[in-house]
């Protein structure tokens, strides 16, 4: 009998421990996740006793505000399509994503101010939320916008001294006002072009020939002679016995010139040269394999290693091809780090947070994030895309009068179709103010097709900038 006791209170013992133990896991580990999620009915328990915060844009350009129509609050967002893939939505029946996620607790007031957070919680008067400021500039927004829009891809502008995103756009968009995206979810979730995806951040994209920029960082960094020297281009490449074709015979070229012109033959022949374990190392510096530290979520820049260990994955790498994807945010990252003498600093979105009151709460200070190259690998690969924006170059729909812009075209190949067209670039060339990243899906030539775009931003950005 006493054994059979024992056993049992054993039995309750371990019950307990595993209980005890799911519980900790719960709120250790889920709970931030639960506390957030849109089956948990608490949140939504505090939104009816809260006025949610606004999202304005770095001017005070107001975005998004809650509306109180009697005993309820309706969200309002003003420039749905444009910003969408920013703001994201507030719906009780489909949860909230982008801004509205992130910021979920400062836009109800609950985060840093203990009082309004018991006033909320315990219903005692309806409160107001912070207030959230972007970096965007809301007239280049609107412009990008204007530009994008007849595509399908993304834009992304960047103040590369500071890492703030002054436009950030995804086409195609949505509405995210409660009524519309209530009667059209199911169609936006099977729409093949997938309206909802922020591409900007999340998309995944061969990079073509933009990718000839880290190519050569990477070359100069193990070369430092190698801008001086010549490469023979003769309009094909013989790798293991493969033939790698290149547009034309380029004949004899170096650095700045292979920029200008696009030579396949020359930066897949200086892959080859870096080696595997040098150009993956390269990679890595620049960020490849890491995810960007960002207010909304982004994609992981992947990093095949596997696809560089042998000569023909790694010489299609080099020159754009092969395995390798990126984001349109983060090469918008790396080009304006070129321009920044090698320094790269942490993309930012949020400016400032203020209380109803308007008060600043919260400023967002420039965040270094890495040395992608030394200043003067930076300054020579500047230079090169200094050349293909000029006459002769493959990026001259780029050209501004009194500006001297830099950049890279690109032509990505793609399984299902047309080539997407890229276009990166940055300006003034010594010490830029503005960074821009250009993908239109099935667009075909980046330099007809998205270079114009980039061009137009960047005459909007630094005019608003003087």
């Amino acid at each position: 009998m006493r054994q059979a006791v024992k056993k049992f209170l054993i039995f309750i013992g371990a019950c307990f421990i595993i209980y005890a133990g799911y519980l900790i896991y719960l709120v250790i580990v889920q709970g931030p996740v639960l506390s957030t999620h849109g089956a948990n009915p608490r949140p939504w328990i505090i939104e009816s006793r809260v006025v949610r915060g606004g999202i304005y844009a770095r001017n005070g350009e107001k975005i998004v505000e809650s509306v109180v129509e009697g005993d309820k609050v309706n969200r309002k967002y003003y420039y749905p399509q444009q910003y969408a893939h920013l703001t994201g939505y507030h719906s009780r029946r489909l949860g909230k994503t982008g801004l509205e996620n992130a910021y979920d607790q400062e836009l109800l007031g609950i985060k840093g101010s203990s009082k309004r957070n018991l006033e909320a919680r315990w219903g005692i008067k309806r409160t107001e939320g912070d207030n959230i400021y972007l970096t965007i500039d809301h007239d280049l927004q609107m412009k990008a916008w204007e530009l994008l829009s007849p595509y399908k891809g993304a834009v992304v502008v960047l103040d590369p001294r500071n890492g703030e995103i002054l436009a950030m756009v995804s086409s195609p968009s949505f509405d995210p006002n409660k009524n519309n995206l209530d009667e059209n979810w199911d169609q936006l979730r099977e729409d093949d072009d997938h309206p909802l995806l922020s591409r900007s951040c999340q998309g995944l994209y061969p990079p073509g020939s933009i990718m000839k920029i880290v190519t050569a960082a990477v070359g100069l960094d193990r070369f430092p002679q190698l801008g001086s020297e010549y490469f023979d281009c003769q309009g094909q490449l013989t790798i293991e016995g493969r033939v790698l074709p290149d547009l034309r015979a380029h004949g004899s070229v170096n650095l700045e010139r292979a920029l200008a012109k696009s030579c396949n033959s020359y930066f897949a022949n200086l892959g080859l040269e870096i080696g595997s374990e040098d150009y993956i190392n390269g990679l890595q510096d620049f960020g490849w394999g890491e995810k960007i530290p960002f207010d909304l979520p982004t994609a992981r820049i992947p990093l095949e290693q596997e696809s560089l260990q042998n000569a023909n994955g790694l010489a299609e790498s080099a020159m754009g091809q092969g395995e390798i994807l990126i984001s349109p945010m983060f090469m918008a990252m790396v080009t304006g780090s070129i321009g920044n003498n090698g320094v790269m600093m942490n993309p930012c979105l949020v400016k400032e947070i203020r209380s109803p009151e308007d008060n600043v709460i919260r400023n967002q200070d420039p965040r270094f994030l890495r040395v992608v190259a030394e200043p003067e690998v930076a300054g020579q690969v500047q230079e090169g895309m200094l050349s293909v924006v000029q006459p002769g170059g493959t990026g001259t729909a780029a050209s501004l009068p009194g500006i001297e812009v830099v950049g890279k075209t690109g032509s990505a190949e793609n399984p299902a179709g047309r080539t997407h067209a890229w276009f990166v670039a940055s300006a003034p060339a010594h010490l830029p103010e503005v960074a821009v990243s250009v993908i239109i899906e099935h667009g075909g030539q980046g330099g007809t097709t998205a270079a114009p775009i980039a061009r137009e931003l960047i005459k909007l950005a630094l005019s608003r900038e003087g």
